[in-house]
């Protein structure tokens, strides 16, 4: 494995590469097991069969009653949007707290959303699409100086409180909450607790208010996926780790935060982009020095070291696996292992993963995109229904039209390829992945000037595939093959040169030259 630091630092501990892969197959299997009756199964046409757009869900198989020890952790609400940061994470905390009790059962946070949007306020209809017996909910106000959370949990079948609880806390109070809360659920709905289970609850992530409460914004920030939110969100990583060194959770976040930035070029205040591999990979190590345990921790680690050394990603697929063998229910584990997978070819496991993504997370727009994009970018119809769930869960996203357009094109539908590559400009302007999709799409529509209008916006410019896609489609063959001689390698440019955008270079010298330069170790396929 690759390391940014030395090997005398390593995490691997008593594991070995045999008993971890038998836990992760192990893992796998349980998680397909107890998510395959009520997982969202990935359209196979543009429309589902009771007439909605995508994405379609299957119908639940459950046979008798939802288990006795059943429950859902619906999203808190904040009365004022300032507390929004705080009602999610105490949500959050909270369905992680239970989740690590073996007598009790939670449903994970994304297939909790979905349920709760369907049915806002009919605690019923919400237990019977999750098939639990109980759903504890909440809510967050301040009062003066204080914060009040009102929290209760209730039969799913007749919304009959089974406890509840009003706690006033002061800011500084509020670290012990979600363990207070866990305990009180995890007794009415798992019965009293066993020897062997003390402490599980009880054990804090940090003993500071103020980092704790840097950590939950952090967390609110990372979720908006934005560069302006990223940036913030390691902003309030950093603060929460300066209050508290050993603070691994808010350390393993910062890591992903530097993930999440390196992989969708999003610019940091003090790093360059080229740069934001190894320092995440910095800041994931230290993470793990505090906790080996962290999922978090190893899922940035195993994105990063696929950014810092493109040609071998070694390190990555083991980092992958003990991030999901230590969480099974971590939906971006999951997705964003089936990316590194799809990178190297390996596309029937890539599915698997990105679909146990969407079992956990069934509103993930961008894991629906990047089975179009990658997965099964050659099976045009499939590729197509899969970018329509995309887009139907996030129909502003720039990044969803993008590859619905592409998967358009190659579909054979070049008014809709234009149509999304149109609308993805005008949602992202000057923007050149945006507009190297619509001189790409423009240039098969026979409007060629046009299209090399737009590619003139970007001379010379080698920071993505599909400007280069650009100029292959407009003809500029000797261009697009300069450039991507020079381009900067990252791990998924092979994975790209694959893709239909190129296949009018197959059998080129240069070409061929520079697919097996990229070629990393270990990929699958010619």
């Amino acid at each position: 494995m690759i390391r940014s630091l030395p090997k005398s630092q390593s995490h691997a501990g008593p594991w070995r590469a045999g008993s971890l892969c038998r836990v992760v197959q192990s893992t796998r299997l349980a998680l397909l097991i107890a998510l395959a009756s009520a997982a969202p199964a990935a359209p196979l046409a543009a429309q589902c069969a009771d007439g909605s757009p995508p994405p379609c869900a299957r119908p639940a198989t459950r046979s008798g009653p939802p288990a006795a020890n059943s429950v859902a952790i619906l999203f808190f609400d904040a009365r004022d949007t300032a507390d929004a940061y705080l009602a999610e994470g105490l949500t959050e905390d909270l369905t992680s707290l239970l989740g690590s009790v073996a007598r009790v059962q939670v449903k994970s946070p994304g297939v909790v959303r979905r349920a709760q949007r369907a049915s806002p306020g009919d605690a019923p209809a919400i237990a019977r699409a999750l098939g639990v017996r109980y759903l504890v909910d909440g809510n967050v106000r301040r009062v003066g100086t204080r914060i009040r959370v009102s929290t209760r949990l209730v039969n799913g079948a007749t919304a009959v409180a089974a406890w509840g609880d009003v706690f006033d806390r002061t800011p500084d109070e509020l670290l012990a909450l979600p363990s207070l809360i866990a305990r009180e659920v995890a007794l009415h709905v798992g019965g009293p607790a066993p020897s062997s289970e003390a402490g599980v609850l009880g054990t804090l992530r940090t003993r500071s208010p103020a980092a704790y409460d840097h950590y939950l914004r952090g967390n609110f920030f990372l979720a908006l996926r934005s560069p302006e939110g990223t940036a913030r969100a390691v902003a309030e990583y950093r603060e929460a780790e300066r209050l508290d060194s050993g603070f691994a959770a808010a350390i393993g976040r910062a890591a992903y935060a530097h993930a999440i930035a390196r992989g969708n070029y999003y610019r940091l205040p003090d790093a360059p982009i080229e740069s934001l591999a190894v320092r995440g990979l910095v800041v994931a190590d230290r993470a793990l020095r505090r906790d080996s345990t962290s999922s978090d921790a190893w899922m940035a680690r195993g994105y990063l070291v696929a950014f810092a050394y493109p040609l071998t990603m070694e390190g990555s697929v083991a980092a992958f696996q003990r991030s999901i063998a230590l969480d099974p229910k971590n939906a971006e584990a999951h997705h964003q292992y089936g990316a590194v997978l799809s990178w190297l070819g390996r596309d029937d496991e890539a599915n698997l993963e990105l679909h146990l993504a969407l079992a956990l997370d069934p509103d993930r727009a961008i894991t629906f995109d990047d089975l179009a994009a990658w997965t099964h970018v050659r099976d045009t119809a499939l590729a197509v229904a899969l970018a329509d769930s995309a887009v139907a869960l996030e129909p502003g996203s720039a990044f969803s039209r993008r590859w619905r357009a592409l998967a358009r094109l190659w579909g054979g539908d070049v008014r809709g390829a234009r149509e999304d590559a149109e609308l993805a400009t005008r949602l992202q302007p000057g923007d050149i992945v945006m507009e190297s999709v619509l001189a790409i799409v423009l240039a098969h529509a026979g409007d060629g000037s046009r299209a090399r209008a737009l590619i003139a916006h970007w001379p010379g410019r080698t920071d993505h595939w599909l400007s280069m896609a650009a100029l292959v489609a407009v003809g500029d063959t000797a261009d697009a093959l300069d450039r991507l001689e020079r381009a900067p390698h990252v791990p998924y440019l092979w994975a790209a040169l694959r893709r239909p955008e190129f296949d009018a270079l197959h059998g080129n010298p240069r070409y061929e030259r520079v697919l097996a330069a990229l070629r990393p170790a270990g990929a699958v396929g010619p």
